[in-house]
C-alpha cells in the first residue's frame, strides 16, 4: 500500500540545454520589481552544475516578487532514461510540502469554529484517548508511562504531538518500522488506530519530532467535514484557485508530465532510479489520502497556492482563508527553550505544518525574519518573504531531499540579486 512503503523511504548525466520560459519578458519583469536580471541569471549556471555532476537530472526554479514571476527556468530532464526535458508544466511528487496544503485545507474548517487549537484531538478522533509514552528499554522490556497531557490539535500542526515517522534508530520508531512493513497494518479502516497504538516519543508538547502528525490533520478535515481529504481540498482549494495539476494521483491524460524520481546507489553514490518509489507511482487514487506526503503538484500551481498565502490568504480575486488566518499560521508558535526546533535549523522557529525564520542573522543563508516555507522529501522547496514580498520555488526529483543541497544556493541566488 502507498502509505506504508513511502513513509519507509526517507533515508554521469551529459550537460543539458536550459530553457529559460518567456526569457526577455521575465528579465523585462525582474528589474520592474527590483531584481537584477543579470544576477537573477547566475540561477541557471549553479543548477546546470548539479545536471552537469550527475547529481540531479533536472531542476525547475521559479522566483516571484510582488506577485509577478520575475524568473522560471527549466533545465535538464524530466526523465532522463526516456529522453523527456524538463518543462514548466512537468508534474512534481511533492511530498512533505502537501503539509501547508494540508494545513490551509483544515485552518479553513478552523475559520468556521469547528475545531480549536487547544482541543485534544482525542475528542474528535478517540483512537488517541489514553496514550503512552516511551520511557526506557526495548521490546518486550520496553518501560511506558501514561501521557501527562493530551495531544493537543496545535500539537499536530507543529509535531510536538510525541508521534514519529520511524525515520531514525530510536526504540519508538523500531516499532514503527515493524508497523509499516506490514503491507495490511495500514488500511483506512485501521490506520489511525494502528498509529495511535505506538507509544510517543516523548511528552505531548514538550519537544519537536517530525512524524505523522499532519497524516493525522488530514484525517481530522475529514472527519469535519465529511469528505476525503483530496475531495475537500479540491472543492475548498484546488478548484477556486485554478490549481488544476494539483491532486493525490495524476491522471491517465497527465502521466506523460509526471517526472522520473531518483536517489543514490548505496554502494557508489550515483545517481539512479528509485525503484519502489515513495507513496507509490501515482497513477491511481490511493486508498489513504496522505495528507503528509501524498500530493503532486507543478511549479505554477503551487506558485499561485504560495502567492495566496503571501497575499494573506487571497490571490487572483479569490479568498481561500483571513488575513488573521494566515498571520496566525505563519507565525512561530514554539516556545523559546524549543528553538532551534531542530539543530540543522538555526534562526528558525516553527509555525503550523512549515518552517517560519525567527532571527535571519542566525539562518544559513540570506533570508528575512518572518520568511517561511517548507521542502518535500524528493527534493522540492519553498519559501515565501513578506518583508521582500518574494515567492521561490525550486523543483527537483531526488530522494532525500539535502543529499543535494541545491536549494540553500537557489535561495542565496535569488536574494544577491535583490537591488531596489
Amino acid at each position: 500500500m502507498r502509505l506504508i512503503f513511502g513513509l519507509m523511504v526517507c533515508c554521469t548525466l551529459m550537460a543539458c540545454q536550459s530553457t529559460v520560459v518567456d526569457a526577455k519578458n521575465t528579465a523585462s519583469i525582474a528589474e520592474e520589481v527590483g531584481f537584477s536580471a543579470e544576477r537573477l541569471d547566475r540561477i541557471a549556471p549553479v543548477m546546470q552544475s548539479y545536471i552537469d555532476q550527475g547529481k540531479l537530472a533536472g531542476t525547475l526554479t521559479l522566483v516571484a516578487k510582488d506577485g509577478k514571476i520575475a524568473y522560471l527556468n527549466a533545465q535538464g530532464m524530466q526523465d532522463k532514461e526516456a529522453g523527456t526535458p524538463m518543462s514548466e508544466d512537468t508534474i512534481f511528487r511533492i511530498y512533505s510540502m502537501s503539509k501547508p496544503i494540508t494545513a490551509v485545507a483544515a485552518m479553513t474548517l478552523w475559520e468556521q469554529g469547528k475545531f480549536h487549537m487547544f482541543d485534544p484531538i482525542a475528542k474528535y478522533l478517540p483512537e488517541f484517548t489514553n496514550m503512552k509514552v516511551y520511557v526506557s528499554g526495548s521490546g518486550d522490556d520496553m518501560v511506558l508511562e501514561d501521557a501527562k497531557s493530551p495531544i493537543r490539535i496545535i500539537d499536530l500542526f507543529m509535531h510536538t504531538s510525541g508521534l514519529s515517522y520511524g525515520f531514525t534508530g530510536s526504540e519508538v520508531d523500531k516499532l514503527y518500522q515493524k508497523l509499516l512493513s506490514d503491507p495490511d497494518a495500514l488500511t483506512p479502516e485501521n490506520f489511525l488506530a494502528n498509529i495511535a497504538s505506538l507509544p510517543l516519543n516523548h511528552q505531548p508538547g514538550t519537544a519537536w519530532n517530525y512524524s505523522f502528525s499532519t497524516d493525522i490533520i488530514g484525517a481530522l478535515v475529514e472527519k469535519l467535514s465529511g469528505k476525503r481529504l483530496g475531495e475537500y481540498m479540491q472543492d475548498t482549494i484546488f478548484t477556486p484557485l485554478g490549481m488544476k495539476d494539483t491532486g493525490f494521483y495524476v491522471s491517465a491524460d497527465k502521466v506523460h508530465r509526471l517526472t522520473q524520481i531518483y536517489t543514490a546507489d548505496r554502494k557508489t553514490g550515483q545517481t539512479i532510479v528509485m525503484q519502489n518509489e515513495p507513496l507509490g507511482d501515482y497513477k491511481s487514487d490511493p486508498e489513504i489520502h496522505s495528507g503528509g506526503g501524498g500530493l503532486v503538484s507543478t511549479i505554477q500551481d503551487y506558485f499561485t497556492f504560495a502567492q495566496m498565502m503571501l497575499n494573506g490568504g487571497e490571490v487572483n480575486g479569490v479568498r481561500i482563508l483571513g488575513r488573521k488566518t494566515v498571520e496566525y499560521m505563519t507565525s512561530n508558535h514554539m516556545p523559546k527553550n524549543m528553538l532551534p526546533y531542530s539543530p540543522d535549523a538555526q534562526g528558525e522557529g516553527f509555525g503550523l505544518a512549515m518552517s517560519v525564520t525567527t532571527d535571519a542573522d542566525m539562518a544559513g543563508f540570506m533570508s528575512s525574519t518572518g520568511n517561511f516555507g517548507w521542502g518535500g522529501m524528493a527534493s522540492t522547496y519553498f519559501r515565501v518573504d513578506p518583508k521582500e514580498k518574494i515567492v521561490l520555488i525550486s523543483m527537483a526529483q531526488f530522494v532525500p531531499i539535502g543529499f543535494h543541497r541545491y536549494h540553500d544556493d537557489f535561495r542565496n541566488l535569488v536574494y544577491q540579486a535583490l537591488v531596489d
